[in-house]
């Protein structure tokens, strides 16, 4: 089980341990259950870990619009687990999406401060997760 805290505006969040060809980071990221993908970082983050680069692709975002992003490898610790990872850069917080969140439940207590739980359903973890 992966635990959490919800924060002030209300956000369910995770911490996560991200590693890169040259470092490794803690970023906090906010559960966004709109957010099919698996994760986004921002520049900043991917610079400083040096990802390795994927293909930029055509995107839709939350405001409908379509663009085109890069997209760069990582690997997570999920569940005790050190996973590879598409992730998406997009400036902002770092976001969860729900292709991470595949085959888990998770449970939040929504007020400031509240537990966030996510439960690994599955056994497996999934096979691929494209971006």
């Amino acid at each position: 089980m992966m635990a959490g805290v919800v924060n002030g505006a209300l956000e369910a969040t995770l911490l996560l341990q991200i590693h890169g060809a040259a470092s490794q980071t803690m970023e906090t990221a906010v559960i966004d259950t709109g957010y099919n993908g698996a994760l986004t970082l921002p520049f900043a983050v991917i610079t400083t870990l040096a990802l390795t680069p994927l293909a930029s692709r055509s995107v839709i975002l939350g405001d409908a619009s379509r663009r085109v992003l890069d997209f760069y490898e990582a690997e997570v610790i999920w569940d005790d687990q050190r996973q590879s990872i598409p992730i998406l850069c997009v400036e902002g917080v770092p976001l969860i999406g729900t292709a991470l969140l595949k085959g888990c439940r998770m449970e939040a207590e929504f007020f400031v401060g509240g537990q966030v739980q996510i439960s690994v359903l599955c056994s497996q973890w999934p096979t691929e997760i494209t971006p």
